[in-house]
């Protein structure tokens, strides 16, 4: 099933929208004209990543500085992953597939 979360012209640099779908709480971050959808708590301490910052392909947790590589979801610096999630298109509508 489909989920909507934002129109494609909604998008603007430094958005980081967190979405409920089903039970899964997700984090939607726009930056650099690309687009991301990760977990909304670290893995690592399970701080809100709400306030994260990002730069290039590389997102740092707000909590701990943790710093997570958005194409893997891999820690830069200990053993932890953030979960990602592929986004689908509908039309103008981006969103996810649960």
């Amino acid at each position: 099933m489909f989920h909507r979360l934002i129109r494609s012209l909604e998008l603007y640099d430094g958005l980081r929208m967190p979405v409920k779908v089903g039970r899964e709480e997700l984090l939607l971050i726009h930056e650099d004209g690309q687009t991301w959808l990760v977990q909304r708590r670290c893995p690592h301490a399970d701080f809100p990543l709400d306030r994260c910052t990002v730069s290039g392909n590389q997102l740092r947790c707000p909590g701990h500085g943790m710093e997570f590589s958005l194409r893997s979801g891999q820690c830069l610096t200990a053993n932890y992953r953030l979960d990602q999630y592929r986004i689908a298109y509908d039309g103008p509508w981006l969103g996810v597939e649960a």
